[in-house]
């Protein structure tokens, strides 16, 4: 290995203790640091999973507060939500929609390397120096949380999870009423390489969320918060971290 191999690695290392690099998929790690932020508030919580996939998130919350939550699960992407639908369908207190979540009402194309994948994204993602081509897609229906919420009666949002594979700066802005009412308490949310395809970045989040009075953090990877006092450039590490707000 050369030197600079050596520091190359001994940076991403050091990094991944910071947690820059270590969420994705389905990190337990992350998920039970953001879902024990809930342990003290009273219920029935309300919990919102944006981007469910195959319910990975969705099983992790039950078995924390089933019995004491409603959680509203959105998943675009017709092959998970059909294993979605097999595996929580009818389950008490989860309520499953097959749309995607933005910030307007619209017809999207959602684009996959497989049917149901994980890095499935409203995004046409660039991603073949990882060995993945998004050579598939279908059409899909979004709508904004705020109409959402609306529609079914939802006044708080205990925990607004979002894994949509760099859309989430969209989702946060179909949902502005909700936070001006100051009804959305923490958002967690996944920053990485599809912010890359998103052209979005860690100061939109910042700005985001300082201009309503939340202040961010990062989880790392031993799933300790790590306060983000101020923004600077340094934050801008495309991969894969997960936040937390509030």
């Amino acid at each position: 290995m050369t030197f600079q191999g050596f520091l190359q690695n001994a940076v991403k290392l050091g990094q991944y203790w910071q947690g820059i690099g270590c969420a994705g998929k389905a990190n337990a790690v992350t998920d039970r640091a953001v879902l024990r932020e809930l342990k003290g508030v009273g219920g029935p919580l309300v919990i919102f999973d944006v981007g469910a996939n195959r319910g990975q998130f969705l099983r992790l919350a039950l078995s924390e507060f089933g019995g004491r939550s409603v959680i509203h699960a959105f998943e675009p992407s017709s092959a998970a939500f059909a294993d979605l639908k097999v595996r929580f369908g009818g389950q008490s207190g989860v309520i499953l929609n097959n749309f995607a979540l933005g910030s307007e009402a619209s017809q999207r194309t959602l684009y996959f390397d497989v049917a149901g994948s994980e890095l499935s994204s409203l995004y046409a993602r660039k991603i073949e120096h990882h060995g993945h081509s998004f050579g598939g897609s279908e059409q899909v229906q979004v709508r904004t949380l705020d109409d959402y919420c609306a529609v079914q009666g939802v006044s708080r949002i205990d925990l607004l999870k979002l894994d949509v594979e760099g859309h989430e700066l969209a989702v946060l802005n179909g949902a502005i009423e909700m936070f001006e009412r100051r009804a959305i308490e923490r958002v967690s949310f996944e920053f990485g390489g599809c912010n890359v395809d998103s052209r979005t970045f860690v100061r939109d989040f910042f700005e985001f969320f300082e201009s309503r009075d939340m202040k961010l953090a990062r989880v790392t990877a031993a799933g300790k918060l790590y306060p983000i006092a101020r923004y600077e450039e340094g934050l801008e590490q495309f991969r894969t971290t997960c936040f937390l707000a509030r």
